[in-house]
């Protein structure tokens, strides 16, 4: 299954391409302070390729939704601390989503202040959550020129703190309405200096916001989640493509770990001109890792990885009800359905007490969880530097669930080099076994190994 093959997303290695999705869960203090409960969540959740973290505001001035959290501060600095190294230990990837909600918030969450936007633009039609219900958008009050500026410092400030709180990297939310979209599209950002007016002005921003992140983090550590066909926040631009394309491409200029691209809505058929398949249109766009999102269940989401369309697919809902998603993805298991009622009610309640499936639990399929083994006949030639590639390679087969079940009696003696003996590895599955071989830290060892030791390697399924 291609799906739970490893990749590369620039500098980031993923065990397989099942991503956990950014999701706001409203589960940290007032203070936007995470907890051991965020801790746990994560955690349960580590076996995904990487994990990209709920929404994380940028600064203070950043929040539009209550209980959120946030990424200014030294102690939520400690707290995220807490996440990262549980999940490392866990054996996962997991990088931060850096949020400004622009005019999608209200100012009963910002302490009175109204929420700030590109222009004077407020939000129609739809209905904000606050602390005391839902209550109607309200009119942004429009940033200036030098706040912007500070705005694009804030962004530099966060992506240091998410680097000493741990993370491998930082994803900025251009997504879903929030600040960064609003500067892009034109029925919202009618400003008239250099961050608005032509698409090369409205583009301005996030250009200039993900080269500081990069400048923060060098190369292959930084994506972006873009939507260039969701309306959702009043998202409606007269040209996506005129907009996203010339975005995409100015993106290809920098040294990005991947885009983060969302499916078209259905509400997208409300707008005939624009384009209807946002992977087949903006995707081919960019010369860089592509990772997709927006309804996909395992078998689209292994046709669109094995097309060769995305080197990984990320999930949102089904990673809440089922912790162990990429496990269900392996034995075919049937997928609990959460609870949406609870997304954001705070509490461990539908957040972290959705119950994994039994590892020995009977597969749909046999052949998916048969056992494999790794028969390798070894001729060490070089005794120093083999011993620098099991440092390496000891660690990554036992990250995957690898045992040496037995080492064979010594065969032949080869002149000058150590005797020459086959060595029997189990893994938990036969896939298992072949994402260990094709993984980048396994590539890493094999380098290690080149002039120490001649292998004969044959992998067994079903033994």
């Amino acid at each position: 299954m291609n799906l739970l093959t490893p990749t590369h997303l620039g500098k980031l290695h993923l065990p397989n391409r099942v991503v956990l999705a950014p999701m706001t869960r409203s589960r940290a203090d007032a203070d936007g302070i995470v907890g051991d409960l965020t801790v746990k969540y994560y955690v349960q959740r580590a076996t995904a390729g990487l994990i990209i973290t709920e929404a994380t505001n940028i600064s203070a001035e950043a929040k539009g939704s209550p209980m959120t959290p946030g990424i200014w501060s030294a102690e939520q600095v400690a707290a995220w601390k807490k996440v990262t190294g549980a999940v490392h230990a866990a054996g996962g990837t997991i990088v931060m989503q850096l949020w400004h909600t622009g005019r999608v918030g209200h100012s009963t969450v910002r302490g009175g202040q109204l929420p700030v936007a590109p222009s004077a633009v407020g939000i129609q039609g739809q209905q904000v959550y606050t602390p005391t219900g839902l209550q109607n958008y309200e009119v942004p009050r429009a940033l200036t020129t030098e706040e912007v500026r500070s705005t694009i410092d804030d962004y530099e400030r966060a992506a240091q703190n998410a680097k000493a709180a741990g993370f491998d990297g930082v994803e900025l939310h251009g997504a879903f309405g929030y600040l960064p979209h609003q500067f892009l599209v034109d029925s919202v950002n009618q400003r008239t200096d250099e961050y608005g007016g032509s698409v090369e002005n409205r583009a301005r921003f996030v250009l200039e916001v993900m080269e500081r992140l990069v400048g923060v983090w060098g190369e292959g550590r930084v994506g972006i989640r873009l939507s260039p066909t969701l309306a959702y926040n009043g998202m409606i631009d007269s040209d996506p493509l005129a907009t996203f394309g010339y975005l995409i491409t100015k993106l290809n200029a920098l040294p990005l770990a991947y885009l983060h691209l969302m499916r078209a809505t259905p509400d997208a058929v409300r707008f005939p001109t624009w384009p209807q398949d946002t992977v087949a249109t903006f995707g081919p766009l960019f010369t860089g890792s592509l990772l997709l999102n927006g309804g996909y269940d395992r078998d689209s989401a292994e046709a669109v990885v094995s097309s060769g369309a995305a080197h990984a697919v990320s999930f949102g809902a089904s990673f809440i009800g089922n912790p162990d998603l990429v496990h269900r993805f392996e034995v075919g298991a049937a997928l609990a359905v959460p609870d949406r009622n609870t997304f954001y009610s705070g509490g461990e309640k539908g957040y972290a007490d959705y119950p994994a499936l039994p590892q020995d639990e009977e597969p749909q399929d046999e052949k998916k969880l048969a056992k494999g083994y790794w028969l390798v006949q070894v001729t060490i030639t070089d005794p120093a530097q083999f011993g620098k590639y099991t440092a390496v390679a000891g660690p990554v087969l036992a990250s995957y669930g690898a045992r040496v079940l037995a080492r064979g009696e010594v065969r032949e003696v080869v002149e000058g080099a150590v005797p020459r003996r086959p060595y029997f590895v189990e893994f938990p599955s036969y896939a298992v076994a072949l994402a260990c071989f094709r993984s980048a830290g396994y590539q890493d060892a094999i380098a290690l190994r080149a002039g120490a030791a001649h292998f004969d390697i044959v992998v067994v399924e079903g033994m």
